[in-house]
């Protein structure tokens, strides 16, 4: 090779490794709050703490889900399974059949009661964890690599002075893609000052087939009893835009049952 040669090689590889080095600085930056950080270490012990999250597998829970459709309550019975932190199957009982929501990896399908199979849009399930147990949500990521974790000061739920912190979920750091994951997962927990409990989630829901129709999300947690070490909320209420939409009760929740992967497959359209 020519001295020519060697120096537009050399040239050539000095220009892509400052390519590279651009590139990487304009990696997506998380943040990560010391206020929010000792915040969230403090839920997540309170509510069992890594011994316990190490020690599930999976879970099953069984109740009543009380449905509000414009304002009249029509109750069905429902089972919601886990298979560690990002597989979900909810059932839900209906009287022409049964409703299968499964979500794995961020990615989720319905089966209608008369077979129909119907894919979720991937703004509202990429991020989502086992929601119905908060140790078990996107909280349980909180010292990953992939969440902004931000103190948001205190706010009031049910007369309790809770401290709010906001947990992004980013599973792509990319200078394009991560602002945007962050926007679209971006989730309020409230945790209470003197119990440590989340009393309450905050987060935006997206219209299926429209992105651009969001909807507030509020979810209460109560009645907190232990199940093999976690603290898992028997009542759950929520809340779209200010309006009762679901009150959820658990009659009984088992760990560690050995539910089968195919269980959490996700469904082909017919």
């Amino acid at each position: 090779m020519t001295r020519l040669g060697v120096a537009f090689s050399f040239f050539s590889l000095l220009a892509l490794t400052s390519a590279d080095a651009v590139a990487a600085a304009k990696q997506y930056q998380l943040t990560q709050d010391p206020q929010a950080i000792a915040v969230a270490q403090a839920a997540f012990a309170a509510m069992g703490g890594a011994q316990a999250v190490a020690a599930y597998q999976d879970s099953v829970a069984s109740g009543t889900a009380t449905i509000y459709v414009g304002g009249t309550p029509v109750s069905y019975p429902i089972t919601l399974k886990s298979k560690g932190l990002r597989e979900t199957r909810n059932e839900l009982q209906m009287p022409k059949g049964t409703n299968i929501r499964v979500v794995n990896q961020g990615q989720g399908a319905i089966t209608r009661p008369d077979g129909a199979v119907k894919s979720l849009d991937a703004n509202n399930t990429f991020y989502e964890h086992v929601s119905h147990v908060p140790l078990l949500s996107v909280l349980a990521e909180y010292a990953g690599g992939n969440v902004n974790l931000l103190y948001k000061g205190t706010a009031t739920v049910q007369g309790q002075t809770e401290d709010v912190i906001e947990l992004d979920f980013v599973p792509d750091l990319g200078p394009g893609n991560g602002p945007v994951w962050a926007s679209m997962s971006r989730t309020l927990f409230f945790v209470n000052q003197s119990t440590r409990l989340v009393d309450k989630t905050q987060h935006s829901s997206f219209g299926e087939g429209n992105p651009n129709d969001t909807f507030n999300e509020e979810v209460y947690y109560t009645d907190y009893r232990s199940v093999n070490g976690i603290l898992v909320p028997f009542h759950q209420t929520v809340f779209i835009d200010g309006q009762l939409d679901t009150d959820l009760k658990l009659a009984s929740v088992n760990l560690n049952v050995g539910l089968s992967d195919s269980d959490f497959a996700l469904p082909q359209g017919r």
